[in-house]
């Protein structure tokens, strides 16, 4: 191997270290992704999402489909406050689970 190969053999395991690094720093920093669902039970099951958000260590955000509301809560389940709904419909959040890592192209 000659001096040139060893250098860009040493710069791409530099390249990877740092994304491996930068990787680990956004899956550490990352917010928990969340809807809110409202669900009224009458002779059938009715479900719906009447928002989407996301929560971090300091506060959550949330917008509404249609991007009519947007909310910055200090929680996540702050959210049900601001979800107007019919007497008996249930509000809940529901934690979106965090999605695979996408392959490489």
């Amino acid at each position: 191997m000659d001096e040139i190969d060893a250098e860009r053999e040493q710069h791409l395991a530099e390249q990877a270290a740092y994304q491996e690094r930068i990787e680990a720093l956004v899956r550490e920093q990352a917010p928990r992704l969340f809807a809110a669902v409202v669900t009224k039970l009458d002779a059938t099951v009715d479900c719906r999402v009447a928002g989407w958000g996301m929560e971090f260590d300091d506060g959550a955000y949330m917008v509404t489909p249609g991007a009519s509301n947007h909310l910055v809560l200090t929680e996540a389940e702050h959210a049900l406050n601001y979800i107007r709904e019919a007497p008996g419909a249930t509000k809940s959040i529901v934690w979106v689970a965090p999605a695979a890592p996408a392959a490489d192209w």
